[in-house]
């Protein structure tokens, strides 16, 4: 990759100059590809995108192929002219054909490939046709951000950061930040989630996730249906409810690298409180088992595509199957 950078030093004075602050990064290429850098790993970095230059994204439009804020949209012109100029120079004229090539590959995948991805592993939203509308929805949505008002915003310069667990964005009346000081390549956590997760919201494999949560499923044997909402009443533990004998979580962690022996913990919490404490050591076990024969088809069905979409299930499988055998001993929680 080759950085314009007269292009890229005149975007930044242009952003400063609208109230943005942008001290210490530059922009350049990476184990994860383009992404941004300190300029000077031994001093800190700060970017602050004021609350003038967080457009809602439901005023973006694409007008000829070119992104464009509509004129319902609540922002100065000179602000407009700043964010247009800047999607076109860096983000959405240069990345849009990333998002068209999954979505090729996606359709072109063999049939049974797709039904899996398809259910149980709800990649819906990547299996849909390449259409110019669909491509731009589906970049649109992997840079938005939820303002404290829960607006969804679309970023400028944040959203060329990476992602990996840890630094977390900073969201308050004054915009949206990140900061902190690295050796390395600045990264920010785009959502707490494990690879499946990671994959199905921004496509693409994250193999830095510390925990693997099973799939959406309902095992009927053991009279237990889990969703995938990270909603619960804490990190890592899901919502509870009944349907009569059956128990509903929200979603269930199956392994953490950190704390391995978490994940049974949780669980047999659950099912005590739930008094089914007899139940929980199989109950636990046999999840697993059916979320490790689901992986493991989606191994098997990778062989049969071309190399590049083969290539990246594989990948994804393993991420996942690392994180999930995570999963020893029990902590009492």
């Amino acid at each position: 990759m080759v950085v314009n950078q007269v292009l890229w030093d005149e975007m930044l004075d242009e952003f400063r100059a609208l109230g943005g602050t942008a001290e210490n990064i530059r922009l350049g290429q990476g184990p994860y590809g383009r992404g941004l850098f300190p300029v000077d790993p031994q001093k800190p970095y700060r970017i602050l995108i004021p609350p003038s230059l967080l457009a809602h994204a439901r005023h973006v439009q694409f007008v000829d192929g070119s992104f464009r804020l509509g004129p319902e949209a609540n922002i100065g012109d000179r602000e407009k002219a700043f964010l247009e100029s800047y999607e076109r120079e860096f983000s959405w004229g240069v990345a849009q054909g990333e998002t068209q090539e999954l979505l090729e590959m996606m359709r072109n995948a063999p049939a049974g490939l797709k039904e899996l991805l398809r259910s149980p592993f709800n990649l819906d939203l990547w299996l849909t046709d390449p259409t110019p509308e669909w491509i731009q929805k589906r970049f649109i949505d992997a840079r938005v951000i939820a303002l404290e008002d829960k607006t969804p915003a679309v970023m400028p310069i944040v959203e060329l950061i990476n992602h990996a667990p840890g630094t977390s964005y900073e969201i308050d009346e004054r915009g949206v930040g990140v900061s902190g000081q690295t050796s390395g390549e600045i990264l920010v956590a785009y959502l707490p989630d494990d690879a499946l997760g990671i994959f199905a919201g921004w496509g693409f494999v994250s193999e830095a996730e510390p925990f693997a949560l099973s799939l959406s499923l309902k095992v009927d044997r053991i009279r237990i249906k889990i969703t995938r909402r990270m909603v619960g009443p804490s990190p890592l533990f899901p919502e509870v409810s009944r349907d009569g004998k059956e128990l509903h979580l929200s979603y269930l962690v199956l392994g953490h690298k950190a704390y391995p022996r978490l994940a049974k913990g949780i669980f047999y919490k659950i099912m005590r409180e739930a008094g089914r404490r007899d139940e929980a050591v199989e109950a636990f076990d046999a999840i697993q088992h059916v979320n490790r024969r689901f992986w493991l088809q989606l191994l098997q069905a990778s062989e049969e595509a071309e190399l590049p979409l083969g290539r990246l299930v594989r990948r994804l499988v393993h991420s996942q199957l690392s994180a999930m055998s995570h999963s020893i001993g029990v902590r009492h929680v």
